[in-house]
């Protein structure tokens, strides 16, 4: 695998690039596509040593333009290939995808690794952080779908003001075709055909910044809904049924229809606090 990340300072060229490169053939764009936010400072964990793949290289903020803001953006890529591949074949193959990209010149950082060793990069990470005992404190995760229409306001507000000094952790956005979910499933999407996934994955040490952090998270989900965004909330915990039935929007009804079918006297899960069970 060709690991590839290519920083950008400006989001709307992020998101452009993202939803070209998502909504390509299997075999015109890369194998993976993600990307992350990240701190335009030299913070070793939300800042700029963040973003190197290869050991040997340093990130350049001489390259930056002056515009750039309190963060900036990352696209994560992988080009899958054989062993037998000639190295020359892969950089041209590899050479050609990112060509029409609009990142900032000068900061992309590649590496090769095996097929293996890509997938179980997270495990890697999982690993580090048992070992240094980060894995065990608190995770007060905050996991959004919102819309395409709405991704920039959410830029805006979210990434560029509440938590431009970063979360102590990943802060992924990436974006997911509403065409390739199967639409008999109950899961509820924002609309239309692209729309984006943010993670905010915090790693808080025990103690009262736990709470600080649940504040946040709520204070980021209650703005969501006080400016009308298209969103959703995974996994929600919502604590009235109003909620719910906002979450699930046009899609209520059939729930509540494969709820009387399927699970009558409501056995199943009582502690979401959606449907109240009976004795009938």
């Amino acid at each position: 695998v060709r690991w590839i990340r290519v920083v950008y300072a400006e989001f709307e060229e992020f998101t452009r690039d993202a939803e070209f490169l998502v909504s390509q053939k299997e075999d015109e764009s890369f194998d993976y596509v993600e990307g992350f936010v990240f701190c335009n400072n030299d913070d070793p964990v939300n800042g700029w040593p963040s973003v190197q793949l290869n050991p040997d290289q340093e990130f350049n903020p001489a390259h930056l333009p002056q515009t750039a803001g309190p963060v900036l953006y990352c696209l994560e890529l992988a080009f899958h290939y054989r062993n037998s591949d000639q190295p020359s074949t892969v950089d041209m193959a590899v050479s050609r995808l990112v060509r029409g990209l609009g990142f900032v010149d000068g900061l992309i950082s590649q590496v090769d690794v095996s097929y293996m060793g890509f997938l179980l990069r997270v495990k890697r990470a999982e690993q580090d952080a048992k070992a240094n005992g980060v894995w065990d404190n608190p995770h007060p995760w905050l996991n959004l779908f919102v819309s395409k229409s709405d991704i920039v306001d959410f830029d805006r507000t979210v990434f560029k003001k509440m938590v431009k000094n970063g979360i102590g952790g990943p802060m992924l956005i990436y974006p997911l075709l509403r065409s390739k979910w199967d639409s008999r499933t109950s899961v509820a999407l924002p609309e239309g055909e692209i729309f984006y996934i943010v993670a905010l994955l915090r790693f808080v040490p025990k103690g009262p910044s736990v709470e600080k952090k649940v504040a946040e998270n709520r204070e980021i989900v209650n703005w969501c809904i006080k400016e009308g965004l298209d969103f959703k909330l995974y996994l929600p915990h919502y604590r009235a049924k109003e909620d719910w039935k906002r979450h699930f929007g046009n899609q209520w009804t059939r729930l509540e229809k494969r709820k009387a079918n399927f699970d009558p006297m409501a056995i199943l899960a009582p502690g979401q606090r959606i449907f109240k069970r009976t004795n009938q």
